[in-house]
């Protein structure tokens, strides 16, 4: 058994804990340890190796310039590329190629993709606009009503007369409905709030700015300057077990407790990890996924009841869903050196059928999966590799590569209409749900959250106004929830109300 004495222990590693060790490092603060259940740094952000250049199994982008964290330190260590050194608008280069085909391999007509787009951008910008005060309603419906609507009033009386068109439309909406299940990381638009969609806040600039080098290359220039420090302060491989708080209390005459058994000290925390370690601290700050701690943290956290009941609901209510890559590498591309997305509208049947597919939570449908690609691209930086981009279903998790193989090679031939597209060489996927210690992506305002959930899981546990286990992790952040610059801030939060404590002052 290993034991360690601190002031303070943060459990993970990935851009909130390291941004809370950097903060308190950078104030002269060293009396801590960090604790990574994984063999490497960097939680959600995990770049890989492959062939001459790197993959993004987790975060891809920098979501934004202006105001972004994440982006100024990329900037200014020339970390991305130089076209987005300046702040830069949403635009299309038209060199690149879109394809948006039905199962067939047939074009969508342009001009009623960009009609069904237009009405959908509506329909989300009203939903950003609803009012609080109206009655709560899920986001996909409301999408799904308003783009009706305003399709209706764009084309002619006929075209809805005839059934097929109605179902072009839909399988239009689906598409979409998927995209957005990307971007929001949820399994159905049916399971998000739709008060609470204008919460997000969008950061001005591009969206979608890519590491030259991989994330990993952020994780290492923030710790460069403090490198010594912070690898005498990392513990990998350190899965957690337990948070013991004592509890010993007169009253009910307990005079002993679990968390006495290592410490006689009642304001030590005491942590217990899988590989014997145990942990005496004073506090302790949590950056684990949410998907986490649905998961285990009123099983970690003993006595449980030391956890507040909003803080429990707010767990359970939160939204937490799955995004993941399944990365296709070949001996060399088939497709046009200026593809830039092929987006498969799969099609539908009928409204209700829609609806069916899109409302459902079995995800144990072999049939099933691979319709929840929403897109399938290149990627900047591995040159003989395709990113199919799943949300909600995980399934495939469960499959072998070779099944994979041929259900995505399946998919391509449809959609291209190319029965001459070859099966990859090799498959890379995440897992981010069947990984125990992330169980998905990252989080959302789900349909029966409330307004105060992310602020209810940031606050703190405390006894006697002293913080004694404290959150980060992008589901802490009330406005950028779901990002990395989001996780990013929560860690510097965390940090600085730390010192704040130390330095006898109030945040």
């Amino acid at each position: 058994m290993k034991i360690f004495d601190t002031k303070l222990a943060i459990i993970g590693a990935g851009i909130s804990g390291v941004s809370c060790a950097i903060t308190l490092l950078d104030n002269k603060f060293d009396d801590f340890y960090i604790f990574e259940a994984n063999e490497r740094i960097g939680g959600r952000c995990f770049t890989v190796p492959c062939e001459d250049g790197f993959l993004e199994m987790g975060a891809q982008f920098i979501h934004g310039q202006v105001g972004n964290p994440i982006y100024k330190i990329a900037n200014e260590n020339n970390l991305i590329p130089e076209i987005y050194q300046n702040i830069i608008a949403e635009t299309d280069d038209p060199s690149k190629v879109n394809l948006v085909n039905d199962w067939n391999g047939v074009k969508i007509d342009e001009k009623l993709l960009n009609w069904a787009q237009f009405c959908l951008y509506k329909s989300y910008d009203l939903a950003r606009e609803h009012s609080e005060n109206e009655d709560k309603k899920n986001l996909g419906e409301f999408i799904y009503q308003n783009y009706i609507r305003l399709m209706r009033e764009k084309l002619e009386p006929d075209f809805f007369n005839e059934p097929k068109n109605i179902n072009l439309i839909n399988s239009i909406y689906q598409w979409n409905f998927k995209w957005e299940c990307m971007y929001n990381g949820c399994a159905s638009m049916f399971d998000m709030s739709l008060i609470d969609f204008a919460k997000y806040q969008k950061l001005e600039g591009c969206q979608i700015i890519e590491f030259k080098n991989g994330y990993q290359s952020l994780f290492e220039t923030l710790i460069s300057v403090q490198r010594k420090k912070f690898d005498d302060r990392i513990k990998l491989n350190h899965e957690l077990k337990n948070i013991l708080i004592c509890h010993k209390l007169k009253k009910y005459k307990i005079d002993k407790c679990e968390h006495c058994q290592f410490s006689d000290q009642e304001n030590k925390i005491v942590l217990l990890f899988a590989n014997d370690t145990v942990v005496l601290c004073d506090k302790v700050v949590c950056t684990m996924s949410l998907g986490y701690l649905k998961e285990n943290f009123e099983k970690i956290l003993k006595p449980n009841w030391f956890i507040p009941d909003e803080k429990k609901k707010a767990i359970k209510r939160m939204g937490f869903g799955t995004v993941n890559k399944i990365i296709l590498i070949y001996d060399k591309p088939f497709w046009d050196e200026n593809l830039e997305d092929i987006y498969p509208i799969w099609p539908t049947e009928s409204t209700q059928k829609m609806f069916e597919s899109l409302n459902h939570t079995n995800f144990d449908l072999p049939s099933r999966w691979s319709e929840d690609i929403c897109t399938i691209c290149p990627t900047l930086n591995q040159k003989n590799a395709l990113i199919a981009w799943i949300a909600g279903n995980h399934y495939h998790e469960s499959l072998t590569n070779d099944e994979i193989k041929r259900e995505c090679t399946r998919v391509l031939r449809k959609f291209l209409a190319r029965n001459d597209i070859p099966e990859p060489i090799d498959v890379l996927r995440s897992n981010w749900y069947s990984n125990k210690f992330f169980k998905g992506s990252y989080s959302f305002y789900a349909f029966d959250s409330d307004s105060d959930d992310i602020k209810q899981i940031a606050e703190p546990i405390h006894i006697n106004k002293k913080n004694l286990v404290q959150f980060a992790g992008e589901a802490t952040h009330e406005n950028y929830y779901s990002t990395v610059h989001g996780a990013y801030l929560t860690g510097i939060r965390e940090a600085d109300r730390i010192i704040a404590e130390l330095n006898n002052t109030s945040l």
